[in-house]
């Protein structure tokens, strides 16, 4: 908050204090009750990379690629106490993963600190993701049954990397560097058309957020492809 309202006197301690909040997070638990302390560094962590000033403390590929690896992708997974508020009250842990919810959450701050970093590294942070993207879904291929959380994750970095701009209409702007609907047939769909509906729920919920989000990139043949699950 500091840095925030009265950047100028902070500059000089900025470095070591991110490297600070970095270690921090590079440490902390999964736990319920380090949620806040890991929301927090995270948005700070958010605030300075969208800044083109602060550029120079992340321009270099290992330190983007630790970041997504090793700050984003753990807090964007699912964990089983979010497993355990998704089975309690679906709709209400829906809610509150949604874009203009109040709730704070790790997966929702992890997703506007992707979005801060492709302002600034978009080539980068695109290539990155992508990479992680291929992987996971791979995961889930071979191992559906075990492996849902990795495709969750996937359609999370696609739902960050794959927004240049959007209004209240829904998403304007895509990245030109992904191709959306080929995801959208390749993995939301078959998601959304496996009959068994007990089966991978959050990652159904995950599906059905993708298909809001990307509402006004959608083709007639695409709306009766949606109209038919």
């Amino acid at each position: 908050l500091y840095g925030k309202k009265d950047e100028e006197p902070f500059l000089p301690f900025l470095q070591n204090f991110t490297q600070l909040v970095w270690t921090l997070l590079l440490g902390v638990t999964s736990y319920e009750k380090h949620d806040i302390l890991a929301t927090t560094s995270i948005r700070f962590l958010s605030s300075l990379v969208a800044k083109q000033m602060h550029r120079s403390l992340f321009q270099e590929e290992a330190t983007l690629r630790q970041i997504v690896a090793k700050i984003i992708i753990p807090n964007v997974n699912v964990r089983e106490v979010d497993v355990e508020k998704f089975e309690d009250d679906a709709p209400d842990f829906i809610l509150g993963d949604m874009e203009g919810s109040d709730t704070e959450s790790r997966r929702k701050c992890s997703q506007e600190l992707l979005r801060a970093m492709c302002l600034q590294f978009d080539n980068e942070t695109t290539a990155i993701c992508s990479e992680h993207i291929t992987s996971m879904l791979g995961q889930f291929s071979k191992d559906p049954v075990n492996s849902w959380r990795a495709k969750d994750v996937a359609i999370y970095l696609m739902l960050a990397v794959a927004i240049k701009a959007e209004s209240a209409m829904g998403v304007s702007l895509t990245n030109e560097k992904i191709n959306v609907m080929e995801f959208f047939a390749s993995h939301i769909v078959p998601e959304l058309q496996d009959a068994d509906h007990s089966s991978r729920p959050m990652v159904k919920a995950t599906a059905l957020k993708f298909v809001t989000t990307f509402r006004c990139q959608f083709s007639i043949d695409h709306l009766k492809v949606l109209i038919q699950l």
